[in-house]
């Protein structure tokens, strides 16, 4: 049950400020908050994906240099770029949501 409570948090954490962010969209919505609801949700999820995957790729790729130091050169490379591609996606969301900073 502590785990859940901690997930629950954790999400909370990455959707509320989402939500708060997309107060200023609900006034320009034209009478449809639900839509900022929707963009502040979108933006939110996409960020703990976003976060939850760059976590995998690096810690996956730090145990792969911690059992094999001499490959670091050959994994170094490959993990930038999958985590720059996981971070395009946090960036996509953020313009189609129509939600820029």
């Amino acid at each position: 049950m502590k785990k859940f409570n901690l997930a629950l948090g954790s999400a909370a954490a990455f959707l509320l400020p989402a939500l708060a962010f997309a107060e200023g969209e609900a006034a320009a919505a034209d009478g449809r908050p639900m839509y900022a609801l929707a963009k502040g949700f979108a933006v939110g999820v996409a960020a703990l994906g976003c976060a939850l995957g760059q976590g995998k790729i690096v810690s996956t790729a730090l145990d792969g240099i911690a059992r094999n130091p001499g490959a670091s050169g050959q994994i170094f490379t490959p993990m930038l770029l999958g985590v720059a591609f996981v971070e395009t996606l946090l960036i996509f969301t953020l313009f189609l949501s129509g939600i820029t900073a």
